[in-house]
C-alpha cells in the first residue's frame, strides 16, 4: 500500500522538543490512479499516431507530441488553432460533416480519410475517428480522436490503382494461373471476352479448357510446360486459337513464370493481343504481292512472247515474199506451182500462230463495238453444246447486265477455249454453271492489274472436272504451258485466253482445287462514251496512176523481197534501210516519192519517229505502216498521234499488199 506521512515535534512550554507527533493518509488509489494516468501520458506522447481534442467550435485544446511532430506545429500553436485552417474548403466541409454527426448520434464515428496540410504546406493523407467528449453533467463539450497517417500507403494503392486501370483499360489480355489451371488474375478485356468475372473462373476453375477446342488446348499445355520445364519465357506471334463456339482469332502472345520469393515457380503470367485483323491485313497484302508478282511475271512473258511473234513474222515475211515472187513467174501447171502454194498455206498457219502469241501480249488486232456479253456467251455455248451432248450447261445470267466494248470474234474464242478447256477436265462428262453479274472494283482489288477501279461485268465458268493443283494453276496462261501429252496441242488456248482479255482492258482470275473443279472470273470495263472509237473507213477503189514508193526498213531480206515484189508490179521504189536514212532520202526525194511503206521497229530511229520528221517536211503525204505487231498498242498510238493513212501487219501476201497501196491512195 501507499501513504502520505506527516512528522513534526512536540515542544514543552518552554519550547524543547519532547517527542515526535505524525499523522498518515492511505493514498494507494491515488496512486494507481497518478500512475495509471502516467502510463496514458507517456502511450498518448510516444504512439505515431496523431491524439487530439477540440472544443465544440472545432478549436484544438489537446494534441499528443506525434501531432506535433507529424504536422510541424508546436504544441501553443496547435493549442486554440481551428481544424478548418489546415485543410482545403472541401475536406473542411466533409469534416464538419463527420463531427455533426458525431454530435447528433453521440456514437464513435466511422474512419474517414482525408487530406490536411501541414506547417510547411507539405499534404498528408490521414484516417481518422472521433468521439464525443463529455462533462461531469453529461453533457458534450467538445470531441477527441486518432488519427493516423496513410500518406505512403495512399501512395501504393494509388499505385496499384493506377496499374489496375492500366491493365483493364488496355486492349490486350493479361491474366494469371496457378500451376494447376486455376486463374488468379484475369483484367477487363480478357473477362469480358470470354463473358465471365473473376470469381467465376477462381470459384469454378474455369480456364481456357473451357472455351478453346481440343487441339489449341493440348498446344497451349505443351507451351505452359516448356516454359515450366525451362525457366524460359516463351513468345508466339500470329498464334490462332481456335474455339469451341465463336470464330478463331490469332494472337501474339507472351507467357512467362510466376516465382515466389525463393524463385519457386508458382504460376504463370501471360499477356496476349489479338492481332487477328492485323493477320487478315499481312495475308491480303501477300495475296496482293502474289497478284502483283504473277502479273509482273505474265506481262514479262507476254513482252518476250511479242518480241518473238515480231521476229518471227519477219521471217515469214521474207519467205512469203519469195514464195509470192516464184509464184508471179510461174504458170498453176508447173510442177512447183503446188508445192509453194502449199509453202504459202504454211506460211499462213505460222502467222495465225503468231497472232495467238500476239493475242497473249496485247498486241493483236481487235474489232471493237457495243457487245452484250449474256447473247454472246449463250451464243457461244450453244455452239459447244451441239458438240458436247455429256456435257450439261447450267446458265444463270443477270438482267440488264451492262454493255461493253469488245471484239465480238475475240470474245467468242476465250469462252470457246474455256468450254474446250473444262470438257477437257470432265472426260466422263460433267456440268458447266456460266453465270454474269454488274460489279463495281474498287481501287485496291483493280491495283495489280493496273487497270482503272468502276464498273464492270462479271462473267464466270464453273466446271465440275478433276481440277487443279496450285502449282499447275500458276502457271496456266504461260504461252506453250500445257498438261497433254506431247503431240496434243501447243498450249496457247489459256494464254490467247489471258492476253485478249487483258487486251479489252480486263482481269482473268482463276480458282481450282485438285478434285473440286475449276472456276474462271472474267472482269470486262462496262461500256462508256468516252472509251469508244471509230475504225477508219476502208475504201478499194483502183489506182490507176504510175506511184513512186520509199520502202523503209532495216531487215535487208525484206527490203529485197518487197521492194522486188513492188517493181514486179510496176512500182518505182526507193530503199531506205532505217528511220534516219528514210529522212534524209525523203528530204532529198520529196517531189518523187508518192507514198511511204515505213517499218515501225527499227535501231537507230523508229518508225513514228520517222513519220514525224517526213511529216515536218510534208505533212500530206501518204504513209503505210508495217509491223511484225498488229494494230493494237503502239501501231495505233502512231497511226492516230501522226495521221497514218494505212497499216499492214507482216507476213501480208501480193495482193494485200496491192489493196492496201490502193486504199490509201484513193483515201483523201
Amino acid at each position: 500500500d501507499y501513504y502520505d506521512i506527516n512528522i513534526s515535534l512536540i515542544r514543552d512550554e518552554e519550547g524543547k522538543p519532547t517527542g515526535f507527533r505524525s499523522f498518515s493518509r492511505d493514498v494507494t488509489e491515488r496512486f494507481k490512479t497518478e500512475q495509471e494516468r502516467e502510463r496514458y501520458r507517456e502511450f498518448i506522447e510516444n504512439i505515431d499516431d496523431g491524439c487530439y481534442e477540440q472544443d465544440l467550435q472545432g478549436n484544438y485544446t489537446f494534441v499528443n507530441e506525434a501531432a506535433c511532430r507529424r504536422f510541424g506545429y508546436t504544441r501553443d500553436e496547435f493549442i486554440g488553432m481551428n481544424y478548418s485552417t489546415m485543410m482545403s474548403q472541401e475536406t473542411a466541409k466533409k469534416m464538419f460533416a463527420l463531427f455533426n454527426e458525431v454530435y447528433r448520434n453521440g456514437r464513435t464515428s466511422d474512419l474517414i480519410d482525408f487530406e490536411i496540410f501541414t506547417k510547411n504546406k507539405k499534404i498528408l493523407h490521414m484516417q481518422t475517428m472521433a468521439s464525443l467528449i463529455w462533462d461531469h453533467e453529461g453533457n458534450p463539450i467538445g470531441f477527441r480522436g486518432i488519427s493516423r497517417d496513410v500518406t505512403e500507403r495512399f501512395k501504393m494503392e494509388k499505385e496499384q490503382e493506377r496499374y489496375r486501370n492500366f491493365l483493364d483499360n488496355i486492349n490486350d489480355f493479361c491474366f494469371e494461373r496457378d500451376l494447376n489451371g486455376k486463374m488468379i488474375f484475369a483484367n477487363e478485356k480478357w473477362l469480358k471476352f470470354f463473358g465471365i468475372t473473376l470469381e467465376q473462373t477462381q470459384q469454378g476453375g474455369m480456364g481456357y479448357h473451357n472455351f478453346l477446342t481440343r487441339e489449341t488446348a493440348d498446344k497451349y499445355d505443351q507451351i505452359y510446360m516448356d516454359v515450366y520445364r525451362t525457366g524460359n519465357p516463351v513468345d508466339l506471334y500470329n498464334f490462332e486459337m481456335t474455339f469451341q463456339d465463336r470464330e478463331s482469332i490469332y494472337i501474339d502472345t507472351s507467357i512467362s513464370l510466376i516465382r515466389d520469393e525463393n524463385a519457386k515457380p508458382t504460376g504463370f503470367r501471360v499477356i496476349a493481343r489479338d492481332v487477328t485483323r492485323r493477320k487478315k491485313m499481312e495475308d491480303e497484302r501477300e495475296k496482293l504481292r502474289e497478284k502483283i508478282v504473277q502479273s509482273e511475271k505474265l506481262e514479262s512473258i507476254g513482252t518476250l512472247a511479242g518480241g518473238i511473234a515480231h521476229d518471227f513474222n519477219n521471217l515469214l515475211m521474207g519467205i512469203q515474199g519469195y514464195t509470192s515472187l516464184m509464184l508471179m513467174d510461174i504458170d498453176p501447171s508447173h510442177p512447183f506451182y503446188e508445192q509453194l502454194k502449199i509453202i504459202e498455206s504454211q506460211v499462213k498457219n505460222g502467222a495465225d500462230l503468231t497472232k495467238q502469241l500476239l493475242g497473249y501480249a496485247r498486241r493483236g488486232r481487235y474489232e471493237m463495238k457495243a457487245t452484250n456479253m449474256n447473247d454472246l456467251v449463250k451464243k457461244t455455248s450453244y455452239m459447244f453444246g451441239r458438240t458436247k451432248k455429256d456435257i450439261r450447261i447450267h446458265q444463270n445470267y443477270a438482267d440488264e447486265l451492262w454493255e461493253i466494248e469488245a471484239d465480238p470474234g475475240q470474245m467468242e474464242q476465250v469462252f470457246l477455249n474455256l468450254f474446250v478447256n473444262a470438257s477437257e477436265a470432265m472426260s466422263g462428262g460433267g456440268a458447266i454453271h456460266l453465270q454474269s453479274e454488274n460489279v463495281m472494283l474498287d481501287e485496291q482489288y483493280v491495283k495489280p492489274h493496273d487497270i482503272e477501279p468502276g464498273r464492270y461485268i462479271k462473267i464466270s465458268v464453273t466446271d465440275t472436272g478433276v481440277g487443279m493443283d496450285e502449282k499447275t494453276r500458276e502457271r496456266i496462261f504461260e504461252p506453250f504451258f500445257t498438261t497433254k501429252d506431247m503431240g496434243k496441242g501447243v498450249g496457247l488456248g489459256l494464254a490467247s485466253v489471258y492476253g485478249i482479255v487483258k487486251g479489252h482492258r480486263g482481269i482473268i482470275n482463276c480458282y481450282s482445287e485438285k478434285g473440286h473443279g475449276t472456276t474462271f472470273n472474267i472482269y470486262l470495263p462496262a461500256l462508256t462514251e468516252n472509251n469508244k472509237f471509230d475504225e477508219q473507213a476502208e475504201t478499194n477503189t483502183m489506182v490507176n496512176k504510175q506511184i513512186n514508193i520509199l520502202l523503209v526498213d532495216d531487215e535487208r531480206t525484206i527490203t529485197d523481197v518487197t521492194g522486188t515484189m513492188l517493181a514486179r508490179l510496176g512500182y518505182q521504189v526507193i530503199i531506205a534501210h532505217g528511220g534516219q536514212e528514210a529522212v534524209l532520202t525523203y528530204r532529198v526525194n520529196r517531189d518523187r516519192i508518192d507514198l511511204v511503206i515505213m517499218d515501225m521497229i527499227m535501231p537507230d530511229m523508229g518508225g513514228g519517229d520517222a513519220i514525224e520528221k517526213i511529216k515536218a517536211i510534208n505533212p500530206e503525204i501518204k504513209i503505210i505502216l508495217c509491223s511484225g505487231y498488229s494494230i493494237n498498242g503502239m501501231a495505233r498510238e502512231i497511226i492516230e498521234r501522226a495521221g497514218v493513212q494505212g497499216f499492214l501487219q507482216k507476213p501480208f501476201q501480193v495482193d494485200q499488199l496491192i489493196d492496201k497501196i490502193n486504199e490509201v491512195m484513193t483515201s483523201s
